[in-house]
């Protein structure tokens, strides 16, 4: 029925998608599925996690498949989705892996299940404040948190000023304090938060 179609349809393939059409879908996968698991592989440097965006990534197309026929450029939405599912399994690792790193390996205290639980229970709740960030904010916040760039690096990957950056990152760092603070005020004085906060004003 669809024999006509290829790889190079992806507006024909995208009405036929919103339509529940595996066939479609079948045809996109092919297309886009190593493209994503290259990507992921070499940003996150794990074949398992790099599955699981991909993973993610056509799940989300699927859940979203009757407003696809709107987009005009499927491979960039493909990898904006593709990044953002990236960065969120970055960020969670490199906390994760941060708040280990900084704690003493044989104090008693630290070694208590309790802290380790309220730790790791901040992470958690840092995490959230990070996704309630406007889009621009974390943008900004992912590029000195995760890829450890300056100011200066971030405005010129942006295309912004220095000065603006200052004001995207002081803003996302006041959302955080604040829906922390409103939400749960006891992070604000865990380990994790203070990594974060410290590391993130060195920049």
């Amino acid at each position: 029925m669809h024999e006509h179609l290829n790889a190079e349809n992806d507006k024909e393939l995208l009405q036929l998608l919103a339509q529940d059409s595996e066939y479609a879908f079948a045809i996109i996968f092919d297309k886009y599925k190593k493209r994503v698991y290259n990507t992921a592989f070499l940003f996150l440097k794990s074949a398992e996690a790099a599955e699981e965006v991909v993973q993610e990534v056509f799940l989300r197309l699927w859940q979203k498949r009757t407003s696809l026929p709107d987009i005009d450029y499927l491979n960039s939405f493909i990898k904006t989705m593709a990044y953002n599912l990236m960065v969120d399994q970055f960020r969670k690792t490199t906390l994760e892996k941060d708040y280990k790193k900084a704690l003493p390996p044989h104090d008693p205290v630290v070694d208590d299940t309790d802290h380790k639980v309220r730790d790791y229970e901040s992470v958690r709740l840092l995490q959230m404040a990070i996704g309630t960030l406007p889009q621009r904010q974390k943008q900004v916040y992912e590029l000195a948190r995760l890829k450890g760039l300056s100011q200066e690096q971030i405005a010129a990957e942006l295309s912004i000023s220095k000065n603006t950056v200052k004001v995207h990152m002081s803003a996302a760092l006041q959302a955080i304090r604040a829906y922390l603070s409103t939400h749960y005020p006891d992070t604000l004085t865990t380990l994790p938060f203070l990594i974060l906060m410290t590391r993130v004003l060195e920049k």
